[in-house]
């Protein structure tokens, strides 16, 4: 069966965002631990998560290293990171020791997948389509996404983004994800 992924042109507006974080010394390690976080803390508060008032966006913070085949690997020397943001109103009332971000909007390519092990498939149809358009190019301030991690915050340059649409019904088949690609329309 050929799957046909089809790209969208996406404007996101400014984000308020609560943000966790989470190191792993083997793929798929800090997503699980970071979504742990995530769902812990919404459980304690008993938030119901409302795809139009919460919406989940994760990212690599910092990638995976690249060996020499060009395969990602982690380990306890070569550790990676991963940050999920859930969207939150304005006049959210701020507990202490929570990471609130404000996040610019921008514009953004986009592509739908379904399932994790079409991840590494979307973000390079996804970058390859960036890279051979006319009308967009990639971001001046995108840092890549093995460039981004600042130890602290997120305060400078675009990082692409997974919007994780399904969030609260995870199976890694039938998972729902959009992947975000920061751009600008060429001159």
């Amino acid at each position: 069966m050929v799957k046909i992924m089809i790209i969208k042109i996406v404007k996101l507006f400014d984000m308020k965002v609560i943000a966790f974080h989470s190191w792993g010394e083997f793929i798929g390690d800090p997503e699980k631990k970071t979504f742990q976080k995530l769902d812990e803390w919404v459980k304690e508060r008993g938030i119901s998560l409302d795809p139009l008032k919460h919406q989940i966006f994760g990212f690599n913070n910092p990638s995976p290293h690249i060996n020499d085949s060009g395969n990602q690997f982690a380990s306890k020397d070569n550790p990676y990171g991963y940050e999920v943001w859930m969207t939150i109103p304005e006049d959210y009332e701020i507990e202490e020791n929570m990471k609130v971000k404000t996040i610019e909007g921008g514009l953004y390519g986009a592509v739908s997948i379904r399932g994790v092990d079409n991840i590494g498939k979307g973000w390079k149809f996804l970058f390859d389509w960036i890279q051979n358009s006319e009308e967009y190019d990639f971001h001046p301030n995108w840092k890549g996404l093995s460039k981004y991690y600042d130890k602290e915050h997120v305060t400078q340059g675009i990082t692409g983004l997974e919007y994780l649409v399904n969030y609260q019904e995870y199976d890694e088949k039938n998972f729902l994800m959009d992947i975000y690609f920061p751009i600008i329309e060429r001159d």
